[in-house]
């Protein structure tokens, strides 16, 4: 009993992140685009704007993540890693250890739930 509230209050630790990430990033997503329209004249590179889609499908994974798990596990990490390996230069590192955090503690549900299943 006490280890499936400890799941429990995992997951819902995990969703909870990515909504806070989700409107922490979601806020600078909104900030670049506004900065492209006004200080760049609608016209950046084309790496802009795919590193922009990145961002985008980061958000939408933390937002699949909070019904299906494992599906926005996938967004999160596969494009934390594109858009902050681009963005971020030097910072990249910590940023995305920082983005994928949910995935951290999902996977910490996943691992405790087999060890449930085995005990049953």
């Amino acid at each position: 009993m006490l280890l499936a509230n400890q799941i429990k209050f995992a997951r819902r630790t995990g969703r909870i992140m990515s909504l806070a990430l989700f409107f922490l990033w979601g806020a600078f997503f909104v900030e670049h685009l506004t900065w492209f329209f006004v200080e760049i004249n609608n016209n950046p590179p084309i790496q802009i704007w795919l590193a922009q889609v990145s961002h985008l499908f980061l958000l939408i994974g933390y937002l699949i993540s909070v019904k299906w798990e494992r599906l926005g596990s996938v967004f999160i990490v596969v494009n934390a890693v594109l858009f902050f390996g681009f963005a971020a230069g030097v910072n990249a590192i910590p940023f995305i250890i920082v983005s994928v955090f949910p995935v951290l503690i999902y996977a910490f549900c996943w691992k405790k739930e087999q060890r449930v299943m085995k005990m049953v």
